[in-house]
């Protein structure tokens, strides 16, 4: 697992369910094979598994949570 940082936390309502959900959906890849996720004040920590991460950070400019963009 490689752990990726997002600039959102819980002050801009971020839940584990929108981390799954959105980075999935995107880096299109199982949901279920994301490991931990820390979703602090105004970052979230998130375990992607090793064999996504080139896709999962190709697509960072395009991950919208609640009106957010991640980066």
């Amino acid at each position: 697992m490689v752990r990726l940082t997002l600039n959102a936390g819980k002050s801009q309502g971020i839940r584990p369910a929108d981390i799954v959900g959105t980075i999935a959906y995107h880096a299109n890849f199982p949901g279920d094979t994301i490991g931990s996720i820390k979703i602090l004040d105004k970052y979230t920590l998130v375990d992607v598994p090793q064999q996504y991460v080139a896709q999962t950070l190709a697509k960072s400019g395009k991950y919208r949570i609640r009106n957010v963009l991640l980066c």
